[in-house]
């Protein structure tokens, strides 16, 4: 096989990663969620899993046991990393199974394991046969086409998503900052609650506007500001319901109040034209 069919491996991978985890989770949720970082219906965890499986464990390939065994421990191991590596890059830990029995660190856990170790051994027997196959019979010129048209498309995708990932990071930065004043200034104040970061900031433009409090232009500005650009960010609050962050612990709670507060709006919204 050419590299280029490797890498069209690698996209079919990814979509029945990314076709799995939206329907799993839109189910859970009762509501359609994009899940995975990409705009388009790609979840790479899942195409790097697929391959870890197809190539490292050639040798049990026509085994059952030890390769759904194996299965679970490479995907494991992957899911693991990536968590972790996620976490170090962006400061926020994107899923969680912390509630879920026999987890490790929340990153992983038994029954997740044991799906991923079903899931490649199915794969392995059933799909990965036929989907190579079907890319060897096609003519070169076509897998090379594919290949290099769907590539860029996934360049252009992942730059995309990785300059969203580095401004969300920004983003929590700074509003982590601007909350860190407000405490230095108010937190004395019997009306300075931090349960709602959207309430808080109503309540203090309310006194600011009624002469209550006193303060500088650039604070209001500074809340608009912030205001203005979480909404940015609300995509990842949808995909990633159980995302949290000890660094951003407030700024990532007010995301998923405001998430979830669109989407009561919504479904009341919804509920009137019925009616």
């Amino acid at each position: 096989m050419q590299i280029f069919h490797v890498f069209l491996l690698f996209l079919c991978y990814s979509f029945i990663g990314w076709a799995w985890e939206t329907a799993l989770c839109s189910t859970r949720e009762k509501r359609f969620i994009n899940r995975g970082f990409l705009y388009g219906p790609l979840c790479p965890v899942y195409g790097f899993g697929g391959l870890l499986i197809m190539y490292l464990l050639k040798p049990w390939a026509h085994t059952w046991i030890p390769l759904f065994l194996a299965s679970m421990v490479i995907t494991s191991i992957l899911e693991y990393l990536t968590s972790w590596g996620m976490e170090k890059l962006f400061h926020a830990r994107w899923w969680d199974y912390s509630s879920h029995k026999f987890n490790l660190n929340g990153r992983i856990y038994l029954g997740g394991a044991f799906f991923f170790g079903i899931m490649g051994t199915t794969v392995m027997h059933f799909v990965h046969p036929y989907l190579v196959n079907f890319l060897v019979s096609l003519p070169n010129a076509v897998v090379t086409g594919l290949a290099i048209s769907l590539g860029v498309v996934l360049a252009v995708d992942f730059a995309f998503t990785l300059r969203n990932l580095v401004d969300f990071a920004s983003y929590m930065t700074k509003l982590r900052s601007f909350v860190e004043t407000l405490r230095e200034r108010y937190a004395t104040e019997s009306w300075y609650q931090e349960s709602s970061l959207s309430e808080l900031f109503e309540r203090i433009k309310e006194r600011i506007e009624e002469g209550k409090l006193k303060a500088d232009a650039n604070l209001l500005e500074t809340m608009e500001a912030l205001k203005n650009r979480q909404r940015r960010h609300y995509s990842f609050a949808k995909r990633f319901p159980s995302m949290r962050s000890e660094k951003f612990r407030l700024g990532i709670e007010n995301l998923k109040q405001q998430v979830r507060e669109e989407i009561r709006q919504r479904r009341e919204e919804r509920k009137n034209k019925k009616a």
